[in-house]
Formats: structure tokens, sequence, C-alpha cells
């Protein structure tokens, strides 16, 4: 029936020629041209079979068949089908949309006497039409429905109406039905993943509108979406509208609105939604100040960390609650992972702000339940990492791209100083504690070497043996440093010395007083042990952390 109202007006329009416009109503000549708007009035064109001013009048014949079938056709008032399809039975209204998806499959390819590309919006227009209006049976005709829409998104290199009309339809049938379908949240969802397959040109074209649309879908339905599935697909379009000037706007309004507050931060989306804030912070489209706020939500995350980490050590078992454990462990290594990337943004303000806020998520965690094995990991992939990166870019970059490191670096020195003080208890009690320890060790001897333009930095001689001399009176007073100590053997003790002189040599007479000493050099003359200044030869796989 579709492609008889299409197609079958060969034998009465044979004297009208072929138009890119054929779906525009127009009488013969000599009448006034009629437009309607809307789907149905459309669908009252179609039957029409009106086209473009004929070339030569039809005869007299062709006239009244074209009459006869235009009254034939409207007095079956065929346009009830699309309007009232809900009441269609189930085959007839599978049917019917495989009928439609045959014919615009059959325009699209010009395999029709009708080559227009309205002709096929027409169609898609009707299909989605007939989606919205048969929720309640959307599993029936959702597949076929999804391939169509699938085939054009995918088959277009330009933007044009056609997409457009798949693009957003797809999205209206989602805003529409994701609050009745429970069970279709996920498949929904998933479907959108098909705009991040848009030809670029196609996305660029429509990515401000996309991403309007998106805000409306997630504003009306976040707290519909629960699936890690679900939430990527939302994070992946926000995520690309970070680089683009005419959606990052939008695309930030949205994802604030998901993470301010933590108001619809999951444990199903809450890397996706850290790592789209990371890229909104590292973004130059927008001021700084949008990169500092992203960077406040990156933060202000530790907060639904610490919990969920409480409420499952009340609702689930041990078992359940230390693999819950585990997995916010692995949230929040993401997340401060990703505050140490933009801790080397060019921009001054960027950076420091993201040290800042990089110190208060590891120090501010006393209410996550963070595994000891973590915090080791977090010293090599995430602290120490970030010292060695920042001075490497210090000693090798040019001051016209990195504008005021000092400051950065002293505020890197503190972060892995408070950090190492914050789990020094816990940390100790490790095997690993000699090599971590060693590492700080390494990074203050580093740091004490850099020179700006030629000269040593005040602020950083000054701040290093500060530093160093708190934490070896907190690993004094705590009973982690001692001449008898067992951690990492008989050769921690010398370790630390032999590397603290290379920093600042007067630390140890302030550090231990002279009685204190004596003390030692007695006990360790009894034992064997070489007194804290005899020379100590460090095996090299053990300097280097």
């Amino acid at each position: 029936m579709i492609q008889l109202m299409i197609w079958n007006s060969s034998d009465l329009e044979r004297a009208k020629p072929a138009s890119s416009s054929s779906l525009i109503s127009r009488t013969p000549s000599g009448t006034t041209p009629r437009k309607s708007s809307g789907l149905m009035g459309r669908f009252s064109q179609l039957l029409s079979f009106d086209m473009e001013e004929p070339r030569s009048l039809p005869t007299e014949e062709q006239l009244a068949a074209h009459q006869l079938t235009r009254e034939t056709i409207q007095s079956c008032h065929i346009d009830s089908i699309f309007s009232e399809s809900k009441f269609l039975q189930a085959e007839s209204l599978l049917q019917l949309v495989k009928s439609l998806i045959l014919t615009a499959s059959r325009l699209s390819k010009g395999t029709g006497p009708v080559d227009d590309e309205g002709a096929s919006v027409f169609c898609l227009e009707l299909l989605i039409a007939i989606t919205l209006n048969n929720r309640d049976r959307i599993m029936l005709i959702w597949q076929e429905v999804y391939e169509h829409i699938s085939n054009v998104v995918q088959s277009t290199i330009m933007p044009c109406t056609l997409v457009e009309k798949a693009v957003f339809g797809l999205l209206r049938i989602c805003q529409r039905l994701l609050p009745y379908k429970e069970n279709l949240t996920d498949e929904l969802l998933k479907s959108l993943q098909l705009i991040l397959k848009l030809d670029a040109r196609v996305a660029d074209a429509y990515c401000e509108q996309i991403t309007q649309e998106v805000m409306r879908l997630v504003k009306a339905n976040a707290t519909h979406i629960r699936s890690h599935v679900g939430w990527r697909t939302i994070t992946s379009l926000l995520s690309i509208t970070a680089r683009h000037p005419e959606a990052s706007e939008t695309g930030f309004e949205t994802l604030a609105f998901i993470m301010s507050d933590g108001a619809h931060l999951l444990p199903s989306n809450y890397v996706f939604c850290v790592d789209a804030a990371r890229q909104f912070a590292e973004s130059r489209l927008g001021d700084v100040d949008r990169s500092v706020s992203a960077l406040d939500m990156m933060a202000g995350s530790v907060v639904c960390l610490a919990r969920w980490s409480s409420e499952a050590q009340i609702a689930v078992g041990q078992e359940a609650a230390m693999k819950l454990s585990r997995d916010i462990g692995e949230m929040w290594l993401r997340m401060v992972q990703g505050l140490r990337k933009v801790c080397l943004d060019h921009r001054e303000e960027v950076r420091n702000h993201a040290i800042v806020m990089l110190q208060r998520s590891l120090v501010g965690v006393d209410m996550i339940h963070l595994p000891i094995a973590l915090w080791f990991q977090c010293f090599d992939l995430v602290i120490f990492t970030l010292l060695d990166d920042l001075l490497d870019i210090s000693l090798e970059s040019s001051p016209k791209n990195y504008w005021k490191m000092e400051e950065t670096l002293v505020l890197a020195m503190k972060l892995m100083a408070k950090a190492f003080l914050q789990q020094l208890q816990d940390l100790s009690q490790q095997p690993s504690f000699c090599r971590l320890w060693l590492g700080v060790l390494n990074r203050m001897e580093r740091y004490m070497k850099v020179k700006f333009r030629g000269k040593r930095s005040e602020k950083i001689h000054e701040l290093v043996p500060e530093l160093l001399k708190n934490i070896l009176l907190v690993m004094k007073t705590t009973g982690v440093l001692k001449p008898s100590d067992d951690i990492g053997g008989d050769s921690f003790w010398q370790l630390t010395w032999l590397h603290v002189k290379n920093i600042c040599p007067p630390l140890q007479s302030e550090v231990f007083q002279d009685h204190e000493l004596e003390q030692m050099q007695a006990k360790n003359m009894k034992s064997g042990v070489p007194a804290p200044d005899e020379t100590l030869t460090v095996p090299s796989s053990e300097r280097t952390v």
C-alpha cells in the first residue's frame, strides 16, 4: 500500500516530470498552490500525487484518472492507519513498519520512480510517529526501527534533512519512552551510540542541538538511568562536547547536573563522569573558571565514595563489603589519576588548583576503607609520577610554555609529604615500606638540585629540609625510625641518613640529640651494627626508586 501511494502514479503522471521536491503540493496551471504543514498535512500531499509544474498539460483522460484515484484513496481514510496505528493487530503493525522501511530503502537507493530525499524523510517521520504511538508494543517493532535509523546514520557523510530527522527522531523516542519502559532503558540508551558513529562533518553540524537534547533527556530521566551501559553512552556524548565550541557549555551544564553534590553519581557512572570532568578541565574552550569547576567536581566526588563505603559496611556481609571496598578503591584511584593528568596543564591556575584538589582527595579519605596495597599503587602511579613529570617539565620545557613552575613544584612537594604522613602508620607496617620511603627521599634529593634560569630555587631549598625534618620527627615519635628498627632489615636506619645527608646534613643532629646518638652508637657496637656516622654501601637496587 505504501509503495502504491508513492509510486503508482506513473500511469497518471507521465506528463509530469520527476523533481527533487515531490512532496510539495502543487495544482495544475491556473490555480494557487496550497501548502500543508505537519505530518498529516504532508501525508495529504503524498496522496494527491502533486508534483512540480508540468512542462506540458496532462490530457483530460489523465486528469480524470488522477482525480478518481485521488478520491478513491482519500475515501479509504488511509491516514487513519498511521494516526490510529496503536489499534492495529500486531502482525498488521509489523507489516506496516516493514513496508515503510522497504519503501524508504528503495527511495534512498534510487530504485523506484521517485528518487527524492523528501519522500525518504516522510517515511522516516511516519516510522517515528508510529513508534511513539505504540510505546506499549515497542518490543514488536523496535529492532526494525532501530536498524533503519542505523542505516541512515551510518550511510550519510554530509549533513542533510534525512540524517537530521533520524538523529533527533531517535533522541525523541528515547526521551518519550525512558520514563515508561524501565526494561528497555539500556536498549534505548545503547541506541544513542549511533550518534557517536556519525561522520565527523555531520556530527559537527548538529553537535550543539544534539547536546541540548541530551541535556533534556538527562534532566528528565536521570533517576531512570542506572546501568553501566546507559551511563557510558550518556557520558561519551558529553565528553565529545568538551572540545566543541558551540556545544561545550551545554555539555558541561549537563555533567554538572549529574555530579554536583553527588546528585546523580552512582557506582555505575562514577568513573565515566570523572573522566568526562577531566576532559572539561583540560579543555581550553571554556575559561579557567570552568576548568576549576570541573576539578572541584572531581575532588568533591570523594564524598560519594565515602558514603558508599559506609553504607557497604552496614548493608552487606563481610565478603561483599570487601569486594565493594576494592571497587570503591579502584574508583578512587581512577579519580586521583585523572587529577594527576590535569596537574601537568600549561595553565598555571589550572595545574596548581589540580594539585590542591589532588591533595584534598589524598588526605581526606578517612571515611573510605582503602586497601593498604592501593596506597602503594597510588604513590607509584600518582604521587611519584607527578613529581617526576613536573620536574622533567621544569628542566626541559620553555618557561614561555609553563609559567611559574617553581610554585607548582612547591605544591607538589607539600602534597607528597602530607600524603606520606597521613598514611605513615599503616604504610610502615608493610614489607615494601623501605622502598616507598626511599622513593620519598629520592624525590626530595632531586628537587633540591633543580634550578630556574641557572639559579637554585630558594623556596624549594627552604621547604624541602623543613618538610623532611617534620617527617623525621614524626617517624621518630611514632617509633618508625629508630636504631633498633626491623623495617626493611638492619639497613633502614643507615639508608635513611645516607639520603638525608645528601639533602640536608645537619638534620640528623637536629632530630636526634647527642645523647640519643651516643646511646645508639653504644648499642650498635655491641650488636656489630655500623654506627650512624660510618660509611655504608647501599645496593644500587635500593638507591633509586
